[in-house]
């Protein structure tokens, strides 16, 4: 229907869409990352995983460009994202929902959602003081693709209702709403079971799984929920001390004895 990007803008259908090489950054004295490489396929959903200080964090703020990198580069779709401004992320291509909501709580779901859109919209302050008739029509499909995001994560209930008085479980479907509102190639999704309950951990790996199988989004996951991880996954990345260990299917990491070591018999933490 239109609501995903199911395809690349231009670059090799073939090739990963996410290429990362040799990351490596640094917080003084303290390695958050060391010589980090992996690729994410097309299609794909990956999950990363790591226990307390794995740098999992830290990787997701380098491809949303609030964390420098030292060393090494990063591609999506064949393009560097260290040359792009922090503030057109979502604009290359960038989804992403974030381990601490940051809906605003006043405004409704509907407008929740569309703020989502307008990092596709390219109005400027005197289009959207004047509102001439470009921005008109780009508000009109703003509202109209929340809308269908709206019904396809079960939320027309609430529509329009104040976020801040929703459960919390809703309020994770809001913001994954918003997040694919920018009709992203990639979706990071940071801890998306964190305060979840079994059941409603089932649900959101439904929803990840059908948002995969029927838009082709790419996807990856940062989560301590090895359930979910292990479910929804193709593929896992393992991250410890900022090193990548580990690499393969879910059967195959969860028997690897390094990743049993540093981190499935770990406490847990971001």
């Amino acid at each position: 229907m239109g609501i995903y990007r199911t395809a690349p803008e231009g670059g090799d259908p073939a090739a990963p869409l996410l290429r990362i090489r040799g990351v490596t950054v640094q917080f003084g004295p303290i390695v958050a990352l060391s010589d980090v490489s992996f690729e994410v396929r097309r299609g794909e959903i990956l999950g990363l995983i790591g226990p307390n200080g794995a740098g999992k964090t830290t990787l997701f703020n380098c491809l949303s460009r609030l964390c420098e990198v030292e060393r090494g580069s990063i591609e999506l779709d064949g393009r560097s994202l260290l040359d792009v401004p922090r503030h057109d992320i979502a604009r290359v291509g960038i989804g992403r929902t974030f381990q601490h909501l940051g809906l605003f709580n006043t405004m409704t779901v509907t407008d929740n959602v569309m703020v989502g859109t307008h990092v596709r919209e390219r109005g400027g302050f005197w289009a959207d003081a004047l509102r001439i008739r470009t921005l008109v029509h780009g508000e009109r499909r703003a509202r109209e693709r929340a809308c269908q995001l709206i019904e396809r994560l079960d939320l027309a209930p609430v529509a329009h209702l104040p976020v801040g008085g929703l459960p919390f479980p809703v309020k994770k479907r809001v913001e994954l709403a918003r997040a694919l509102a920018s009709e992203p190639k990639l979706l990071l999704l940071d801890e998306p079971a964190g305060g979840l309950n079994p059941t409603e951990t089932q649900t959101l790996m439904e929803i990840i799984r059908r948002l995969r199988d029927e838009s082709g989004l790419t996807i990856v996951v940062v989560e301590h929920d090895m359930e979910l991880v292990m479910g929804i996954s193709d593929r896992v990345a393992v991250l410890d001390h900022g090193r990548k260990i580990a690499e393969g299917k879910p059967r195959e990491i969860a028997a690897d004895p390094a990743v049993v070591e540093a981190y499935l018999g770990s406490g847990d933490d971001a």
